[in-house]
Parts: structure tokens; C-alpha cells; sequence
């Protein structure tokens, strides 16, 4: 039962971290730039994301803000 729960809890980390990579994600890409900070916390984001598994549509969106310019000053 208990690894059940911790796939449960993994899974749910996980969908947390697409949640939002995604919604960063696309609000990044609709602005056409990223200041160092916000690419900062984005990329922990994405590290754990990916190394709980998760791949996808997250790595993608990851990518594209990845080749964004860079802006100086928070978001």
C-alpha cells in the first residue's frame, strides 16, 4: 500500500509541475522575452519535473522558453 501512496503523491507532484511549466510556459512565449530570474525559476521547476519523469508537452514548452531573449529585470 505505501508504494501505491507514494506513486499517487509522485503523480501528483508531477502533474503540479506541468500545471505550472505549462501556464509559465505559455505566458513566457506570448511575451517574447524572459528575464534572468524568471528562466532561473523556471529551470528548477523543469529539473524536478524531469527527474520525478515527467517528459512531454513540459520538456517541449521548456525548450521553446529555453531560446527565448533574455530581458533584463523581473518579469
Amino acid at each position: 500500500m505505501k508504494n501505491s501512496s507514494n506513486k499517487l503523491i509522485k503523480d501528483g507532484v508531477i502533474a503540479i509541475l506541468h500545471n505550472k511549466i505549462y501556464t509559465l510556459g505559455k505566458q513566457y512565449i506570448s511575451q517574447e522575452h524572459i528575464s534572468v530570474e524568471a528562466l532561473d525559476d523556471f529551470e528548477h521547476l523543469y529539473n524536478a519535473y524531469h527527474a520525478l519523469g515527467g517528459n512531454g508537452t513540459g520538456t517541449e514548452i521548456y525548450k521553446r522558453v529555453k531560446e527565448l531573449p533574455m530581458k533584463q529585470g523581473k518579469e
